[in-house]
């Protein structure tokens, strides 16, 4: 048998960095479900059920994107928000709000401009993934948070699994 006159062809593939989701919920089932179908598509997640951990969390850095329930116990989401963007170290994180479609329809307009999504619950699998992989393109493109131009739709047929 002889050795071939070329050495054999390895694919390189440079390192990629695992993004990394934080996300902030009281319910615990939420978490495990958010978890679950992000870790599916490769993100790190670390998750929380206490606001104030939440910003801990946030402040220690290493997020790229931040899920933020809006109705909790003590601070709710609306006031861990302005928390986050008003400290140097977690301004710039984007943040996904998760709220009740009751709350998103009952919530003025102008509160939700800087974030870069919202999504109601219950949110279907497709939309959660396609919010956070968007989120991660645009701000690698340098792109601003942008004003939330319309509430969430309702389920798309045939897209994927509801949670």
């Amino acid at each position: 048998m002889s050795l071939p006159n070329h050495p054999e062809e390895t694919a390189i593939v440079p390192f990629k960095h695992q993004k990394t989701v934080l996300v902030v919920d009281d319910t615990v089932k939420i978490l495990n479900i958010i978890k679950f179908f992000l870790e599916e598509e490769g993100y790190a997640v670390k998750t929380t059920t206490q606001p104030e951990q939440g910003i801990e969390m946030a402040k220690r850095g290493g997020i790229d994107v931040m899920i933020l329930d809006v109705m909790m116990p003590g601070l709710n989401g609306y006031q861990v928000y302005e928390i986050l963007k008003q400290d140097t170290k977690t301004a710039s994180i984007p943040v996904i709000m998760l709220t009740a479609r009751a709350v998103i329809e009952n919530t003025p307009r102008p509160f939700f401009y800087g974030v870069y999504g919202v999504l109601a619950k219950p949110f279907q699998r497709w939309k959660l993934v396609q919010m956070v992989k968007d989120v991660i393109e645009l701000t690698a493109k340098g792109v601003a948070q942008q004003e939330v131009s319309e509430a969430p739709d309702s389920a798309e047929p045939g897209k994927g699994k509801q949670a």
